[in-house]
């Protein structure tokens, strides 16, 4: 939407004074004052020890360039973002038509006549004339259905543009939990390839010293065992990573045949500090609830739209024109005509039609305000969520290090202790198992660890500024055909 007309649709809404929508009541929400999760780290609403929100460009706390092009490129290229853009574009025709209703309407016309006269068997005689007519209608806005109904449509605009702020969230989002997941399950496959290489040291040694007969057979069968299960490991990582780059291909609207990432690890990727925000300020820093808000106010025009359709309605008229039978000479010879009037019409029986459609919008009204009310409560219960996951998934990591450091570390002894013959091989066993245990629960909360920081950025508006987005330009309708 150009930003004149954006402007127009606000400066419309503000002088027709559309915010006083009578018959409704605006729904109650109830905003705590701080996070449970938080306590501790987090001001009230409002107060100096408020964190500031996370930043517009917040993925590149992971300083990664590979991830930032990604994004770069998802913005650009992803179908579901487009499909946003053009349902703004419909909204913005939607709300130029309802605005429409606001001015008069204005029409001219041309008109041009041939008549052939013969009387008796005389020479025929030809008449040409011409007619321009201009014609203007008003309809008096005197109860507000037409300004009412123009707010209405507006409303739904900044709506549109709110959603479509709301699909470049995630879309963010599930680019950077993608792009995680593959190196993830590339990650696992390195310490599973880790594993196997020991795992296969270990065989190789009870193969010698089952060949010299100081080792029996169900020893070695046990190895061969373990590591038949860590092998049988691997395509199911393989799958976990060719699955996770399809999803990020599409998501950056590609195909997936042949797509790739450079990156391997994921520990090479900053694990970002995003802070908590405040409930104060929630409303503003979530699109979603802005949004809802937006269908809120939207519903309460219609209710007011549908409350002045059963009142009356007065058009006035006015018409004027000339005829002459020059073409050149319309406009200062011939005959000048015009008229003017004024009718007013109100629905006397219409079956209960402009009741129902009242009680309809009413019945709107209220299944929004709901929708709206569970949505903020919605909103603060994903903050206390993604806050928990942050605190309890960082406690997890540093235990899952600890358990893993311990488990490589028997698991190193008992294998020197075994080629000593100081413990049996069940000890051995039981040591490598464990250590391959704590090593796949390390990765996993790793993981863990990042994607609870997505969440909680998510829940804090993804790094939206708050402020109501532009529409993007008309031309992107013609560009597109």
């Amino acid at each position: 939407m150009p930003a004149s007309a954006l402007r127009l649709a606000h400066v419309i809404l503000a002088v027709l004074s559309l915010a006083a929508c009578a018959g409704v009541t605006a729904p109650n929400v109830n905003v705590p004052d701080s996070w449970q999760a938080a306590a501790g780290n987090t001001g009230a609403a409002g107060g100096p020890g408020a964190a500031a929100p996370p930043d517009a460009l917040w993925w590149q706390r992971f300083q990664s360039p590979e991830l930032g092009r990604l994004i770069v490129e998802a913005t650009a290229n992803n179908h579901d973002l487009k499909s946003a853009v053009f349902r703004v574009l419909q909204s913005e025709s939607s709300a130029v038509v309802a605005g429409a209703a606001l001015f008069p309407s204005v029409s001219a016309g041309l008109g041009a006549s041939r008549s052939v006269r013969q009387a008796g068997g005389g020479p025929s005689t030809t008449s040409v004339g011409y007619q321009g007519t201009l014609q203007a209608s008003y309809q008096l806005d005197l109860f507000g259905e037409a300004r009412n109904s123009a707010a209405s449509a507006v409303k739904r605009l900044e709506s549109s543009l709110y959603d479509r702020e709301t699909v470049t969230i995630t879309l963010v989002s599930n680019v950077i939990t993608a792009y995680l997941q593959v190196l993830s399950a590339r990650e696992r496959q390195q310490y599973a390839a880790d594993r196997l290489r020991n795992a296969e040291a270990i065989l190789r040694l009870l193969e010698t010293q089952r060949r010299v007969g100081t080792l029996s057979e169900l020893e070695l069968a046990q190895q061969r065992a373990a590591l038949a299960n860590q092998r049988a490991a691997l395509p199911a990582l393989r799958l976990a990573e060719q699955q996770s780059l399809h999803a990020l291909a599409v998501l950056l609207g590609r195909n997936p045949q042949g797509f790739d990432v450079e990156a391997r690890m994921l520990s090479d990727l900053t694990l970002p500090e995003v802070a908590a925000g405040i409930p104060s300020t929630l409303l503003v820093r979530r699109p979603d609830l802005r949004r809802a808000e937006s269908n809120l106010k939207a519903a309460s025009f219609d209710v007011a739209a549908a409350r002045a359709a059963r009142l009356p309605s007065i058009q006035l008229t006015g018409s004027g024109g000339t005829s002459s039978n020059a073409l050149a000479g319309l406009f200062t010879t011939g005959t000048f005509f015009y008229s003017l009037g004024a009718s007013a019409s109100e629905a006397l029986f219409a079956g209960g039609r402009l009741q129902a459609q009242e009680q309809g919008s009413r019945a709107r009204y209220r299944e929004v305000a709901e929708n709206y009310q569970q949505a903020v409560i919605s909103a603060f219960g994903d903050v206390e969520d993604a806050l928990a996951a942050v605190g309890q998934n960082g406690q997890q990591y540093d235990l899952a290090r600890e358990a893993s450091t311990q488990a490589d570390l028997a698991y190193r002894l008992a294998e020197l202790r075994y080629r000593a013959g100081a413990v049996d091989f069940q000890t051995v066993l039981n040591a490598q198992n464990g250590a391959f245990q704590s090593q796949e629960s390390l990765v996993q909360s790793r993981l863990s660890r990042f994607t609870a920081v997505i969440g909680l950025t998510l829940a804090l508006g993804g790094g939206w500024d708050g402020a109501t987005p532009e529409a993007p330009p008309l031309s992107a309708v013609s560009a597109s055909f």
